[in-house]
């Protein structure tokens, strides 16, 4: 076993995740404006997605996905829809309390899907995990779902500091942003996501 080849790995995998991309922000985002709750279901409905996408790779299901243009188009014009649809009941929530609550249980389908949807996930675990093969005798299958594994752990560590740290500001956000501007703002980065995935 290569321990050199995994601490680069994870080394890689840290920065990758810390480099601002619409899931770091969104969850900075979701934090900031409705605390931690929110930003926690967010983060394991993200990363519950990444496990989804090591299981994809590891049967080997992402390379045919990758590999049809066609099926790889229908994802992604259904991931652009589907946050256009959210883009737009954002926009038109309700601002009672209750529906407010109503569509907080949602952030963990809301962060899943996010990454489910988006088939460019499936092409960068394709691209990036065979650069860090680190056991001569065990199939890729097997090193496939340990790296997806520690990649999932290092999303998890690196997206929860960030719940919890952009959770600090959600009184001050909530002052200086009403709550219909909070909405305006989820909406347009919703249509950011859409934008990004059919990119």
């Amino acid at each position: 076993m290569q321990l050199d080849t995994i601490l680069i790995f994870l080394l890689s995998a840290s920065i990758l995740t810390l480099s601002p991309g619409p899931d770091i922000i969104y969850v900075f985002f979701k934090s900031s404006t409705e605390g931690i709750r929110a930003g926690v279901k967010t983060v394991f409905g993200l990363t519950t997605g990444l496990i989804f996408h090591t299981l994809l790779l590891v049967f080997g299901i992402s390379a045919l996905i990758n590999s049809n243009e066609n099926v790889f188009f229908v994802l992604k014009l259904f991931g652009f829809f589907y946050f256009i649809f959210l883009a737009i009941k954002t926009y038109n929530e309700s601002l009672k309390i209750d529906k407010k609550s109503n569509y907080n249980k949602n952030d963990f389908i809301t962060g899943l899907l996010m990454n489910i949807l988006n088939p460019k996930v499936s092409v960068f675990f394709i691209a990036f995990f065979p650069n860090y093969i680190f056991h001569n005798s065990w199939t890729y299958e097997l090193q496939f779902a340990l790296l997806g594994l520690l990649f999932w752990f290092i999303a998890n560590t690196i997206f929860l500091l960030v719940v919890f740290l952009s959770s600090f500001n959600t009184v001050l956000i909530k002052k200086i942003i009403n709550h219909n501007k909070i909405k305006i703002f989820k909406s347009v980065f919703y249509i950011v996501i859409a934008i990004w995935i059919l990119a």
